[in-house]
């Protein structure tokens, strides 16, 4: 629906600090997280499953869509609430998007690689009214947060139930095609499948990119990070690093 870039990130107080993925239209995909290794560590120690508040703590999470610098960027942020992050998701389309919702997330360490699925319903509103979002909690049961009328409030119930039934194991088969499962799951329900999009890791990270960045800064503020006669930026997302000498920022500095 848009030709830009789209942005997911947590912040909190926990021991995984920050996480925070983006991808473009064009399916370029990229990821990293923030995280104090030894606490992390501790938390997860007991073989316990860890959860929102146990690893992220306090915070917020933030989606952001980016159309390119002629257009107004959009964001949306709230509390980081529930114990996990798909409850998280489901807060922030009933605050932010007010838009019926539900998802299933799940991640899992398989043959040795970490898979995850994940699979989306939404409700598109018709009459503009709000619609109480989220898996079974989702179904309207008070005056004024309901569908515009019994047979949409019934279809929407009936795809909900159909979605909650997908197991895990469904959502992390590498041999279960995505226009399989969702045959498995709404084979009643007339569904239509659009061309995927593959995505594939991709970093827009440049030498270009990290020059501007220096040159916003103060030139004071660029010594302070000078070791050994080197000014060296890394990439978090890609891990790349660019390295700039004194020749190097007297150019950036006077172009």
């Amino acid at each position: 629906k848009y030709d830009g870039v789209f942005t997911v990130q947590t912040r909190g107080d926990g021991p995984l600090g920050m996480m925070v993925a983006d991808v473009t239209s064009a399916g370029a995909l990229r990821g990293y997280a923030d995280f104090h290794a030894d606490i992390l560590r501790a938390a997860l120690a007991g073989g316990e499953e860890g959860s929102v508040p146990r690893l992220l703590g306090a915070g917020h999470l933030a989606f952001t869509v980016d159309q390119g610098p002629d257009t107004e960027r959009y964001q949306g942020i709230v509390a980081l609430e529930g114990t996990s992050l798909s409850e998280c998701a489901h807060n922030y389309f009933r605050q932010s998007e007010q838009i019926a919702t539900a998802i299933q997330l799940t991640a899992e360490w398989v043959a040795g690689v970490w898979r995850a699925g994940a699979l989306m319903l939404q409700h598109e509103p018709g009459g503009g009214g709000y619609d109480r979002p989220l898996g079974r909690d989702a179904l309207p049961d008070t005056p004024g947060a309901g569908l515009e009328d019994q047979e949409a409030n019934e279809d929407w119930r009936r795809a909900v139930i159909l979605m909650s039934s997908v197991s895990p194991t469904e959502l992390l088969d590498p041999t279960l095609g995505s226009d399989d499962l969702l045959f498995r799951l709404f084979h009643e329900e007339s569904v239509r499948v659009h061309a995927p999009r593959p995505l594939a890791f991709g970093c827009r990270c440049s030498r270009a990119r990290v020059e501007s960045t220096l040159k916003a800064l103060p030139r004071d503020e660029i010594k302070a990070l000078n070791i050994d006669g080197r000014v060296v930026v890394t990439c978090q997302f890609c891990n790349k690093s660019e390295s700039f000498g004194d020749i190097d920022l007297d150019a950036i500095y006077a172009a």
